[in-house]
């Protein structure tokens, strides 16, 4: 009994948070890869929440001595994953950073000689 009202809250919770995963996307916090990431992980815990012998089949299957081996073979694997993709984007936003800088420096520059010329224009028509 107990065991099954645990299962029900927990598909409530994991539902919950795939509903604020599509929010986040729909405001433009999180990138549709992203979506869809973490959407299969929350549908993955569902699974798993609803066969609770899949991941003990799963893991016999593919040669894992312990359930918990290929659960945590799998998480570092996600891990590693997320942090080669977010540093992939970290170099792009650099780059771009690196342009836009470039690109200020020489409209501030364009700037200041056009003030430049503006002000010795005025200074010969007195």
């Amino acid at each position: 009994m107990i065991q099954t009202s645990l299962k029900i809250a927990l598909i409530i919770v994991l539902l919950i948070y795939l509903l604020c995963i599509l929010r986040a996307v729909k405001k433009k916090n999180m990138r549709i890869n992203y979506l869809i990431f973490w959407s299969i992980m929350g549908i993955a815990l569902i699974i798993a929440l609803i066969a609770p012998n899949f991941i003990e089949n799963a893991s016999n299957f593919l040669g894992f001595g312990l359930p918990i081996n290929m659960i945590f073979s799998i998480a570092i694997f996600i891990i590693l994953y997320l942090l080669f993709d977010l540093t992939k984007l970290i170099t792009k936003e650099q780059n771009k950073n690196v342009l836009l800088i470039q690109e200020i420096s020489l409209l501030k520059n364009k700037v200041e000689e056009l003030e430049k010329e503006v002000i010795e224009k005025s200074q010969e028509k007195r």
